[in-house]
């Protein structure tokens, strides 16, 4: 890719108020930037993704750089490998039971994210439930099952998941930076399990992984991720939120 493209995020794709949900805003910059990084990126965000809004996304020095107007939303580069951490595979009885557990039912900072808010009935939502799983700290997993999704939405799903690894009452975490490898899209109608895991946190960060699975173990894709804490002040609605400058 040597021209400037362009993406704009659907307004349904939101995950805290006023912006995109993250895993699908680095997916879709992923994808949009695969000409100048290849199939395996890794997306760090510098602002939270507008919705419903035009974004550049300009090749630079074996990069691609996302804008919106003069801010930096986002650098998409290739991944150091193609093959982020993962997340272990979990039967389905045992991540149908972990999503009766899900945290965010009784306490959500963010209950109109598109993929795990619990106060979204449109079509659009994919109310993804990620509890703990008996015997595996650190580890969350549920049962989706997949519409007619794109390659964009399994980010999202890689993404979730992820955060709900982490302590999200009082000041949430949000996502920072992410890498992907998504081998398949899976097919509509056919139960899925997802599972992430915690890998470590140090002060206001954590890294997490996350993996999508069939029912028989077969892996369509998996992630790597970044995500911060907001501090006690920060409003998660700006576009500059703290913790996405690095």
């Amino acid at each position: 890719m040597t021209e400037v493209r362009t993406c704009r995020i659907p307004r349904t794709h939101n995950g805290p108020p006023g912006s995109a949900n993250g895993g699908y805003a680095c997916g879709m910059f992923a994808r949009t930037a695969a000409g100048v990084v290849g199939t395996a990126a890794v997306v760090q965000l510098h602002a939270a993704p507008p919705l419903d809004t035009e974004l550049a996304v300009r090749p630079h020095r074996g990069r691609a750089l996302v804008w919106h107007g003069d801010e930096l939303v986002a650098t998409v580069s290739a991944a150091a490998h193609d093959r982020p951490a993962g997340a272990p595979f979990v039967t389905a009885t045992a991540a149908d039971r972990a999503g009766g557990s899900f945290a965010g039912a009784a306490a959500h900072p963010f209950p109109e994210c598109v993929v795990c808010g619990t106060a979204r009935t449109d079509p659009a939502a994919l109310r993804l439930t990620p509890g703990g799983v008996d015997g595996l700290p650190d580890v969350v997993a549920c049962v989706w099952t997949p519409g007619d999704q794109d390659l964009d939405t399994v980010w999202a799903v890689l993404d979730c998941p992820g955060g709900w690894t982490l302590d999200q009452s009082g000041s949430p975490y949000v996502l920072g930076r992410m890498s992907a490898r998504v081998d398949a899209v899976p097919p509509p109608g056919e139960p899925t399990v997802v599972v992430a895991r915690r890998l470590a946190t140090v002060g206001r960060t954590a890294r997490v992984a996350s993996a999508l699975f069939g029912p028989d173990g077969t892996e369509f894709g998996r992630a790597e991720a970044t995500w911060v804490r907001l501090s006690a002040s920060s409003d998660p609605a700006p576009r500059e939120r703290e913790g996405l400058r690095w």
